[in-house]
Parts: structure tokens; C-alpha cells; sequence
């Protein structure tokens, strides 16, 4: 008697077998995180502030140009202003800056900033702030609120990557 070769039939994988390797694939997958040593993250704190203070010595200038450069040009970029998306790109950003006009400044001070770097390149600011506008004509106006940001260095500098600000909201209670 002869024996005749069966075609193969692969059974499929068991969803253990299948969770197994998932679960494999992604720790062997990661990358190892770069350690950010004490003097590092004390370095991305000391550069960071620095970079806020061009920041806002940018609005008093009326330099809004050069304020828009601090917008990360990244298709992740996003900045909400009291709960809504409010600029979808560094373009947006810019195009708003424009058109405050040559005549307007705005002033802002920072309080209660807490600046925490996540890893090289990358830090989030928590910060309290206080707006004011002010152009020709004696116009003013001022607003304050919170404002969180996550700064990414690139080439040129620290860029502001996404961000929300808002204002305080009376609370019944």
C-alpha cells in the first residue's frame, strides 16, 4: 500500500498564540527611551525659559513675524483656546498674529510656571498668564488665564507644538 501525500492544511493560530506574539512584537519593537540625565532636564528648564522671555519681548516688539516663527510648522501641530481647536497650523497661528497690525502690542506675564522636561528635545510649560492688547488710540484689553504647552526642539530652536489656554469660568457651587 501506498501512502498519498495529504495537502497541508495550516490550522490557524490560537488567540493566545496570536496575543502572545502581539504582546512580543511590541516590547521587542520599543526603543529605548534616552535618559535625560538631572543636568540635562535642568538645561531644557534654563533653555526653555529663555526662549519664553524671546517670546514675549516678541509681542511687546509688535515683531509678529518673528513670534510666528515660534510655531512648530509640524502637520501635528494644534493649539485650543478655552476648550476649541482654534489653529490647526503654525500658518493659522500666523496668518492671526498678521493681522493684529504693526500698531498693536501685547504683553504677557507669565506666573506660576512649571516647566517639565519630558525627554531631550521635548518640554511641556504649565503656566498662569495675564494678556494685555493694547494699540493706537489708547485701546486696551486684557484677559489671563492658564496655559499649557508642549515645546520640541528643532532646528532653529524651541518650537511651540501644540498648546491650550483658557480663561477662568465662574463656577455655581
Amino acid at each position: 500500500m501506498r501512502l498519498q501525500p495529504h495537502p497541508h492544511r495550516p490550522r490557524p493560530p490560537s488567540r493566545a498564540y496570536l496575543a502572545g506574539l502581539a504582546i512580543l512584537l511590541g516590547v521587542g519593537c520599543q526603543s529605548t527611551p534616552a535618559t535625560l540625565t538631572d543636568a540635562h532636564a535642568e538645561a531644557i528648564r534654563d533653555s526653555v525659559v529663555a526662549t519664553l522671555e524671546e517670546f514675549r519681548a516678541m509681542g511687546i516688539a509688535s515683531a509678529w513675524e518673528a513670534a510666528g516663527d515660534f510655531y512648530s510648522d509640524s502637520p501635528s501641530f494644534r493649539f485650543y483656546e478655552n476648550g476649541e481647536l482654534r489653529y490647526e497650523s503654525a500658518g493659522d497661528v500666523r496668518a492671526a498674529l498678521a493681522d493684529l497690525g504693526p500698531g498693536m502690542r501685547v504683553t504677557t506675564e507669565y506666573s506660576e510656571t512649571d516647566i517639565e522636561p519630558l525627554a531631550p528635545g521635548l518640554a511641556q510649560v504649565r503656566s498662569r498668564f495675564e494678556s494685555t492688547l493694547s494699540g493706537e488710540g489708547g485701546f486696551e484689553f486684557s484677559y489671563g488665564g492658564a496655559v499649557t504647552m508642549l515645546w520640541v526642539h528643532e532646528t532653529g530652536g524651541w518650537r511651540i507644538l501644540s498648546g491650550h489656554s483658557s480663561a477662568p469660568v465662574p463656577r455655581g457651587g
